[in-house]
C-alpha cells in the first residue's frame, strides 16, 4: 500500500492512477465512500479505494447498501 507510515497519509496520485480517475473525481468519490461506510477519517476512504479492483461493482454494492439503510431508518 502506498502510505507514509509516519503520518498515515495516502498518496492521492497513486489512488487516482489505481482507479483511473482525476483528483476532483477522487474527492467526490472518497466523500461518498467515507459517508456511506461511516468512516471516522477521510484517509480511511482513500485506503479502501486503494484495495478496490472493480470500482463499478463496488459502487453498485455500496449504493444498494445506502438505499437499504435509508428504507430501514
Amino acid at each position: 500500500m502506498t502510505q507514509d507510515r509516519d503520518n498515515k497519509q495516502v498518496d492521492v496520485q497513486k489512488v487516482c492512477e489505481h482507479l483511473g480517475i482525476g483528483r476532483y473525481d477522487l474527492i467526490e468519490l472518497a466523500t461518498f465512500v467515507a459517508r456511506s461506510e461511516n468512516f471516522d477519517k477521510p484517509q480511511e476512504a482513500l485506503v479502501k479505494l486503494l484495495t478496490i479492483t472493480d470500482l463499478d461493482a463496488y459502487l453498485e454494492t455500496l449504493k444498494e447498501k445506502v438505499i437499504k439503510e435509508q428504507f430501514r431508518g
